[in-house]
């Protein structure tokens, strides 16, 4: 390419006179050798076509360089820059009073306007008849985030890319109303030819934010968002049939970047899709079920008419894979609320606080201290005691006294479980993990999740599950039957069992890893014949409770048969006293519960609380037969050699050959 450098010697550089006798000279040189001149200043990187538009916009100052040159490489190119040049540097250096003043005036005239522009609140930008930007103000160079140095000279849709400006000078039609997206920016663009007598020379586009126009600011801010953070694939094609916006959902899963989309025809995207034929038949598609590299997706289009003006299509997509998921959690969701609902149909009566427990007994007492400070750890909690004692009743308390008490409290009977249904139970299943798995569920672990499990008849639990619940206590995580993955799950455990789990240890019937893991705060609930003292604060209790709930009246309890639930020795416990009372009250015909309304069996029993030796003056027994029959008592009470001797101040192995010596059983 032939170039070559001139100084501008002209005062005021080259301004409005100065470039309307430059581009006569560029006419007159291109007639003569046929050649179009370009120009720029020194320091720009692009060339412009010499107009006047192109001139005045450069704002080429006295004492400044520009570069002259052609598209052609010959003879000709170099006759034409040199006669140009010689034009600038000699014709153009001076000027006579009148031009000068004139210049004055025309300068004066430019500066204003340049100001007037440059401070307009809408961006305005305009260009030659060859694309290229002429002038460009602060406005539009914010909004298009550059600056004026790399804007100007450079084609209109380098500058912006969803640009339509190059189509007025194509067609020389105004362009009015139009909706454009820059820089994830809506702007609202009006585009005007610039005519020389009836001769297009160039273009100009006008366009404001619309989130400046007057009441439209917040609307558009909340729209933006609602595009922004939806899930939904969204794409608008505005009635010129150019895609002018896609939303974040739409470009992650279609892997494309807005800026290289906006602005398309989008004959040039898709042709034969599903936009495309909306846009010609102006016709809704709904529910529209096609694929994307082996993904079903869900589609639904519309034609968007204003005052029954035709401005272009939406079309909004789902994956049908997200929606199933979706449809899934929704139906596990659902599976959880009616557990919670039956849970609290079952609390609505209040949750058991510590003081609610009914009870004067030491025992008892000791009992209670230690479950209050169980209630402010996370540890796991190991609760002892006999059928009908409270159990549950305690693991309530600790959990509804605890930081969890707004969290779930899950009950789970590991004996009325069948064996080969427990670890669905617990854990849940996906569907079609088995035959039958038609849908998800839930395990117990997983509705409990940020609560309380409780696990009562602990000891009745598979040897096989055990083992499973162990890894829950340690990873602290599950995996459902079926599951692709374990997932984390914050649960409190509190167990619960009658039954000896040391023994149960020794036989292998349970797992000493996990009583260990289990049996970290221990709690020993007496059975209700070693607080014979309660007896009566319970029945007073019952009395209050059942004549509530069976509309009696029953004021109390005579002494003979106070007496007698006293002696008997309870060994279904609080449950059993329960039951006995409640049927007392409905048999009562008077207002005192008496005898008669005591079972016969419990009016017959012998309390053991007596002297089991029974001692006699007349008939005193060898040593022998006294130390079996308190070995006797006391296994039958203890079960094992290790707690009868730790009663009776002896050894195991004691105990052990004194059963053998007397033909005692163990219990």
């Amino acid at each position: 390419m032939i170039q070559k450098n001139v100084l501008i010697k002209s005062p005021y550089g080259i301004h409005t006179r100065i470039s309307a006798t430059l581009v006569n000279k560029a006419s007159e040189i291109k007639s003569k050798y046929n050649v179009d001149l370009l120009i720029k200043r020194q320091t720009d990187s692009s060339f412009i076509a010499i107009s006047m538009l192109a001139l005045i916009s450069l704002k080429i100052q006295q004492f400044e360089t520009i570069t002259v040159s052609t598209n052609d490489n010959n003879i000709n190119s170099l006759k034409a820059i040199d006669e140009f040049c010689t034009f600038i540097e000699k014709d153009l250096s001076t000027s006579t009073n009148k031009e000068a003043k004139l210049d004055e005036i025309l300068e004066e005239n430019t500066i204003a306007n340049e100001q007037i522009l440059d401070n307009l609140p809408v961006g305005i930008i305009v260009i030659d008849v060859n694309c290229s930007v002429i002038k460009i103000n602060k406005y539009a160079l914010q909004i298009v985030n550059m600056s004026h140095k790399f804007a100007i000279g450079k084609y209109v849709k380098d500058v912006i890319p969803s640009s339509e400006l190059h189509n007025v000078i194509i067609n020389g039609k105004k362009q009015l109303g139009k909706i454009q997206h820059i820089n994830n920016r809506i702007l609202m663009v009006n585009r005007s030819p610039l005519y020389n007598d009836s001769e297009v020379i160039g273009a100009v586009g006008v366009f404001q934010d619309v989130s400046e126009l007057v009441g439209m600011k917040e609307l558009n801010a909340n729209f933006k968002k609602i595009l922004e953070t939806s899930h939904d694939l969204i794409c608008f094609v505005d009635d010129d049939r150019h895609i002018s916006y896609i939303n974040p959902s739409y470009e992650k899963f279609f892997h494309i970047n807005a800026d290289d989309i906006q602005g398309k025809d989008l004959i040039n995207v898709a042709p034969d899709g599903l936009r495309m034929k909306v846009f010609n038949t102006r016709k809704k598609l709904e529910n529209v079920i096609w694929q994307k590299d082996g993904v079903e997706i869900i589609s639904t289009l519309d034609p968007i008419f204003i005052d029954n003006e035709f401005k272009g299509v939406i079309s909004t997509s789902k994956v049908i894979s997200e929606m199933k998921d979706i449809m899934s959690q929704l139906a596990q969701s659902k599976q959880e609320l009616s557990y919670y609902k039956k849970e609290l149909m079952k609390h609505t009566k209040g949750n058991p606080n510590f003081k609610d427990i009914i009870g004067k007994d030491t025992t008892l007492k000791s009992v209670l201290n230690i479950c209050e400070k169980a209630s402010k750890s996370t540890s796991t909690v190991l609760i002892r005691g006999e059928s009908g004692t409270g159990k549950e009743l305690i693991a309530k308390a600790i959990h509804y006294n605890s930081d969890r008490k707004d969290k779930p409290f899950v009950r789970v009977n590991c004996a009325a479980i069948p064996e080969n249904l427990i670890e669905s139970e617990l854990f849940g299943y996906e569907k079609g993990a088995f035959t039958g798995a038609i849908k998800n569920k839930p395990g117990k672990f997983s509705i409990a999740n940020g609560g309380t499990i409780f696990l009562d008849e602990i000891g009745d639990m598979p040897t096989s599950m055990q083992v499973k619940l162990l890894r829950v206590i340690q990873e602290k995580e599950i995996e459902s039957l079926g599951g692709l993955s374990p997932q984390k799950v914050d649960v409190r455990i509190i167990a619960a069992t009658h039954r000896h789990l040391e023994e149960m240890i020794e036989k292998s019937t349970f797992r000493e890893d996990l009583y260990y893991r289990l049996n970290v705060l221990s709690i020993n609930l007496p059975p209700l014949r070693e607080r014979r003292e309660d007896i009566n604060t319970l029945v007073d209790h019952f009395i209050d409770k059942f004549n509530k709930e069976l509309n009696k009246n029953i004021i109390g309890i005579d002494k003979e048969s106070l007496n007698l639930l006293e002696a008997y020795d309870w060994p279904g416990n609080i449950r059993e006293l329960q039951n006995i009372v409640e049927r007392a009250i409905n048999l009562c015909d008077e207002d005192i519960i008496s005898s008669i309304d005591i079972p016969l069996y419990i009016q017959g029993f012998k309390s053991s609380a007596k002297d089991p030796l029974d001692f006699n003056d007349d008939n005193i027994l060898t040593f022998q037969e006294y130390e079996k029959k308190i070995i006797e008592l006391a296994m039958k009470k203890y079960k094992t050699f290790n707690k009868a001797g730790k009663a009776l101040g002896l050894t195991h192995r004691t105990v052990s050959l004194k059963c053998k010596k007397y033909g005692i059983n163990n219990f």
